[in-house]
């Protein structure tokens, strides 16, 4: 086809912002939203294309930033009937929950159901309706994943995990993740008689004190619009969580911390530079500004809490992180099991999600309860970089770098060059596992 560089640039950059949209409205429409938004990309969506910019990739940046690019949208466009199913079964009411009078609603009502319910019985019920009638989704996510499987092979990618996995060696992540879950397992919380009540943990109810009556936009400004965090930046918008506890604030820091790294960009970069398929730099953000209500500080000068309550609080929602990241490092060491036998990958997903929260979720619901998804890797990865971004922010700043003009100063300035390699090495994620190590010890000491 031989587009020039520009043009493949453009292209991609409409194709990702369209299929943004489209998966927003697969979570909230189901299959009402089936139609495939990359038929129209097919020009940045083919193998041809995939194949011939491994070739011209090696005279122009542009074209080999575009390389990763091409291939995620080629597995998303051809395995698209895959995920419509999915988006199916999630919504249709396959889920029985017991009671005067059984009613049949869908494992994404059920799974609502379940986070919002308090009374451990009632959730259990929750529970095990939602293992007993997820059948139809747990066979859609497995064919999704086989079909992915598959169109990786026939576009001629061997080896999926350098592609996804934005680390190197990409192998060295799941030797992470394994050590991450070693050296974590002392400060996990009492161990779990059942998987939903770990999820219920994850939630952080308790440490309810400081926040605000609801979520929106405004909260953010009030946070950080003094530092000049924010100067001259249009932030996307983005879906605020639902309130269920502490860690929907994470979720909606984490997603702020998302926005920002995608607006502050150079205007003039290209899109392939400034938002690569699998983004280390805005998942770290995500971290960095969602892990800010474990810390105490944060609890002191952003929500007006006394010093010994801000450090409970701190420390109830650091535990729920720490559930959070070590079912990350699960979903990592998970990778692969798709092309095991039935009854082996089953036992496999028992086994980890049992190691990772102290409660095993039923195998039923493998691929579904976590869901898989092609950025949990960046997602740990990130998460794991950001501690030390913390790190380096609170020796430069102080422990209030959030409220710090300067710190803001430099963050901005760090945007300011983009990486041309959107990889980072073993060593860098070590180091923030040894920074999560000692993070925890002056947490819980």
């Amino acid at each position: 086809m031989d587009l020039p560089p520009h043009e493949i640039d453009r292209l991609i950059a409409r194709a990702t912002g369209e299929l943004r949209q489209k998966e927003r409205a697969f979570r909230v429409e189901g299959p009402a939203a089936r139609g495939n938004v990359l038929e129209v990309f097919r020009a940045v969506s083919t193998r041809s294309m995939w194949i011939e910019l491994g070739e011209r990739g090696a005279k122009d940046p542009i074209l080999a930033a575009a390389h990763a690019h091409v291939a995620a949208l080629t597995i998303t466009r051809v395995t698209w009937v895959e995920r419509v199913r999915l988006a199916e079964a999630w919504h249709a009411p396959t889920i029985e929950i017991e009671g005067p009078a059984p009613e049949g609603v869908s494992p994404r009502v059920t799974l609502a159901r379940l986070l919002d319910e308090t009374v451990p019985a009632r959730r259990h019920v929750l529970a095990d309706a939602l293992t007993r009638g997820a059948g139809d989704l747990s066979d859609a996510a497995l064919v999704h994943e086989e079909r992915r499987a598959e169109a990786f092979r026939r576009l001629g990618i061997e080896d999926v995990d350098a592609l996804e996995i934005p680390v190197k060696p990409a192998a060295s992540l799941a030797r992470i993740a394994e050590r991450l879950l070693d050296v974590t397992a002392e400060l996990m919380p009492k161990r779990a008689l059942r998987w939903d009540d770990a999820l219920a943990v994850m939630l952080a109810r308790d440490a309810g004190e400081g926040w605000p009556a609801r979520l929106s936009p405004r909260w953010f400004q009030e946070l950080f619009g003094k530092t000049g965090l924010l100067d001259g930046l249009s932030i996307p918008p983005f879906t605020l969580p639902r309130l269920l506890g502490a860690t929907s604030f994470v979720r909606a820091l984490a997603r702020f911390g998302e926005a920002f790294a995608e607006a502050d960009v150079p205007r003039a970069a290209p899109f392939v530079f400034a938002r690569p398929p699998f983004d280390l730099r805005r998942a770290r953000r995500a971290a960095l500004f969602g892990a800010l209500p474990a810390d105490p500080t944060f609890g002191v000068r952003s929500l007006g809490l006394g010093r010994s309550r801000a450090r409970a609080q701190a420390q109830d929602v650091a535990r729920a992180l720490l559930l959070s990241l070590r079912l990350d490092a699960a979903r990592v060491l998970l990778r692969g099991t798709v092309t095991m036998p039935h009854r082996a990958r089953r036992e496999r997903f028992e086994e980890l999600t049992d190691r990772a929260l102290g409660a095993s979720i039923p195998g039923g619901l493998a691929f579904v309860l976590p869901a898989s998804d092609p950025q949990d890797p960046t997602r740990l990865a990130g998460a794991l970089l950001a501690l030390s971004d913390r790190r380096a922010l609170l020796e430069r700043f102080d422990e209030d770098w959030f409220q710090n003009p300067r710190a803001a100063l430099a963050l901005r300035e760090e945007h300011t060059v983009l990486p041309r390699d959107p990889t980072c090495p073993e060593a860098a994620i070590e180091a923030g596992l040894g920074e999560l190590s000692r993070l925890l010890a002056e947490l819980f000491r």
